[in-house]
């Protein structure tokens, strides 16, 4: 791909990546289109009246666009942007989990509006992960996902291992790559299979302290489009294994 010349070029490339990138993909696309049809089944569900679930319900909301963000920067060929997304995502859920198992800590949560210097937030809310990670015995669906965020942190900070893959030199002159290219197609897939794994867990989780009891009469419905979903995303995650050269 010739040097970025200004915002102009750089906006026509990404338009040309996302194209081709939904082309390249195929039906394999219909995998980031469904899970965005499970979020927001979430979203349309009967209004949860109770104050507790107030506060995760929003944080799944700002989950669900992380999930836009995310699937977006990966067809744009930005995957690392990508993986900023997912681990804001796993913020919001981390949060949100602990809020659901402990809702009498939403005023402590809501106290950093207000500026105050609140030790209970800064030893709960500061590092949520690291909250998470602690008292893994009582998030157990989040088993993994705090060193999943670790590894999004590579790409989230300028650390050494997220950024080198885009330094380029040449006898003229020192450049860094715009765009995580890939050598095929293949490699682009494994990215987005560990990409839509994390992000299904992470739905699962508002399913099951949220809107499964919420459904109503809809349970087996959404029961079936959830295996369904899970049967399917695991055959394409058997297909292009992380970690193994194509």
């Amino acid at each position: 791909m010739d040097t970025v010349r200004n915002i102009n070029h750089f906006i026509a490339i990404e338009e040309e990546n996302l194209l081709t990138s939904i082309e390249n993909l195929g039906d394999d696309f219909f995998l980031i289109h469904n899970l965005d049809e499970l979020f927001k089944i979430g979203s349309h569900l009967n209004p949860i009246n109770e104050k507790s679930h107030k506060i995760p319900s929003f944080l799944y909301l700002i989950t669900h666009s992380e999930f836009y963000t995310g699937m977006v920067s990966f067809l744009r060929i930005h995957i690392s942007k990508s993986f900023t997304s997912l681990r804001s995502a796993l913020d919001c859920t981390f949060t949100a989990y602990y809020l659901l198992k402990y809702p009498d800590k939403v005023d402590v949560y809501l106290s950093k509006i207000k500026e105050e210097d609140n030790p209970e937030w800064k030893k709960i809310f500061l590092n949520i992960k690291r909250t998470i990670k602690e008292d893994i015995n009582n998030f157990p669906q989040a088993k993994g996902l705090p060193e999943i965020h670790e590894y999004c942190s590579i790409y989230a900070h300028s650390d050494a291992i997220g950024i080198l893959h885009r330094y380029s030199e040449n006898k003229e002159s020192l450049e860094a790559k715009f765009f995580d290219y890939e050598v095929n197609t293949d490699d682009y897939k494994k990215w987005l299979a560990c990409l839509l794994t994390a992000f299904l867990n992470i739905y699962s989780i508002y399913w099951d302290e949220i809107f499964k009891h919420n459904v109503g009469e809809n349970m087996e419905k959404m029961k079936y489009k959830i295996t369904e979903y899970q049967k399917k995303l695991k055959i394409f995650q058997d297909k292009y294994p992380l970690g193994k050269s194509s």
